[in-house]
């Protein structure tokens, strides 16, 4: 039988799904493995009994747990917080395309949703510890009152929410990265970028949010782009991501098209057309620069002329259609005849499964220069 530990609470996150990544997992209440732990641990059910937005109301958060036979291996890298950046790398960008092709809100759109709250039952005693790069703490249950963070409101999240496909190819590199034997400065790349794809995708800022606070996301977004196409040897730069945007396979016509004239910096003009991902990929590296650098800077940079949402909108799609050439997703199942129907019919259908996340978000980045889109809802 497989024993499983609590390992931290997301008090702005509640579900009655689980997002399971075999050996970790992000469950519920309701999940068997959490009702085998509340069972033997009274503490633990106090314990997270205890959480309550701003103004009192109770929640109950969702709960990260993972296999009790690694969690001694796991704790010592950075595992488990790269299994929170899979998460919100296959749940933020797909928001995010979501809302800017069906106009619909009420959805986790940020990473603070994710926010693993610092406190932790550590026994059935009912002693707490926290550890941050600010405290060392211990304390004890009787005395603790939790609490969501309060810039953003607890969240639904449901399986629908997440880019299974996505989640799915990210949680093979994150076993063959921790918990294999071999590690590979690709892997190690990828969850460097994802990191800081968790940080590119916090609120900006609260109700003190500035013009600047976007600026520095866009640095931020860069940073992670960079990270992903780092070749080790050698700098990552604007030609590395360019090449990475150009390999991904696309179903619409209209992102194949090089008609778009990217930003090539110190490169001599006149500059090569390229697809539109390139060129947004070069507005972001543009508003980067003159931010990081002290240049004149003005609120238009962020704007996308014709459209209804701007790069700090457009930048979790963006990376979302990166990682489908970084990670080679493709779906490459051989075609049955049509003369074996039922064969014929589960192709079609898991393949249209396969592309949808990568379908939506190509018609995402089109509404970048509002070109007309199916309409209906999810």
């Amino acid at each position: 039988m497989t024993h499983w530990r609590p390992v931290a609470v997301l008090p702005n996150i509640r579900t009655t799904d689980v997002f399971d990544g075999r050996e970790i997992a992000l469950v519920s209440f309701a999940d068997s493995r959490m009702q085998t732990l509340l069972k033997a641990q009274p503490k633990l059910l106090e314990f997270l009994g205890r959480f309550t937005d701003a103004f009192g109301v109770k929640l109950n958060p969702a709960i990260l747990i993972v296999r009790e036979d690694l969690f001694a291996k796991l704790r010592t890298t950075n595992a488990i917080p790269s299994f929170r950046d899979i998460l919100v790398a296959s749940v933020i960008p797909y928001s995010r395309a979501l809302t800017i092709v069906y106009r619909t809100g009420n959805r986790v759109c940020y990473s603070a949703s994710f926010w693993l709250y610092p406190w932790m039952v550590g026994n059935d005693l009912g002693h707490m510890t926290m550890h941050t790069p600010a405290l060392t703490a211990f304390h004890i249950v009787d005395e603790f009152g939790g609490q969501s963070m309060p810039e953003v409101p607890d969240m639904q999240l449901e399986a629908r929410d997440l880019d299974k496909v996505l989640f799915d190819a990210l949680m093979k590199r994150w076993r063959r990265h921790y918990i294999g034997n071999r590690q590979t400065w690709e892997d190690r790349a990828l969850f460097r970028s994802l990191n800081m794809v968790a940080q590119a995708t916090q609120l900006p800022g609260g109700s003190d949010v500035t013009f600047y606070d976007l600026c520095r996301n866009a640095a931020l977004w860069v940073g992670a782009f960079e990270m992903l196409t780092h070749p080790r040897k050698g700098n990552s730069g604007l030609q590395t991501v360019y090449a990475l945007l150009e390999r991904v396979f696309v179903d619409d016509k209209n992102l194949k098209k090089q008609r778009y004239v990217a930003y090539m910096g110190r490169a001599k003009k006149p500059w090569p057309r390229r697809i539109l991902p390139c060129w947004l990929y070069g507005r972001l590296y543009i508003l980067r620069n003159k931010y990081l650098h002290g240049n004149p800077i003005s609120k238009n940079l962020l704007d996308l002329k014709g459209s209804e949402h701007g790069l700090f909108w457009m930048a979790a799609p963006l990376y979302r259609f990166a990682l489908y050439a970084f990670l080679r997703m493709r779906f490459r199942r051989k075609m049955p005849p049509p003369s074996k129907p039922k064969a014929f019919g589960r192709y079609i259908a898991d393949r249209m499964t396969y592309r949808d996340s990568q379908d939506l978000v190509e018609r995402a980045l089109l509404r970048a220069r509002n070109r007309p889109q199916n309409k209906g809802t999810p």
